[in-house]
């Protein structure tokens, strides 16, 4: 499930957390929907100036492509694209020094969890 807002607010949180991914025709690199996305770690496109999004509806438009809810869409937060239909995903892969320095932390540390916890919900989750 993508959330497709204009722009997001604080009152979109709950459906910010059930989203796979957050897609907004408004904001930025700094927006409240990229922040809350990133903290998340969750992909983001935020500022699709040209998708047309009309609520009442339930549709997003797109180059004269109308998608309607519970279409399927993929976006890519790295490079701002959205996609029709389902992208087959490629799994992370660490590389060149960031790998080196994992790799060490590795070998020094005792216990067995990396994680981005917020809140204390997200560290029991991990």
């Amino acid at each position: 499930v993508i959330l497709v807002r204009i722009e997001t607010s604080p009152e979109d949180i709950h459906g910010m957390h059930a989203a796979e991914g957050i897609l907004t025709t408004r904001g930025g690199m700094t927006s409240h929907a990229a922040v809350v996305a990133r903290g998340m770690g969750k992909p983001c496109v935020s500022g699709a100036g040209s998708l047309r999004v009309d609520y009442k509806a339930g549709t997003l438009i797109s180059m004269g492509q109308t998608f309607r809810k519970g279409d399927i869409i993929t976006i890519d937060g790295a490079n701002g694209q959205v996609l029709k239909g389902a992208v087959a995903m490629l799994q992370p892969e660490l590389s060149g020094d960031f790998a080196a320095i994992m790799e060490w932390a590795d070998a020094a540390r005792r216990m067995k969890v990396r994680t981005n916890a917020e809140t204390p919900l997200d560290a029991r989750m991990a």
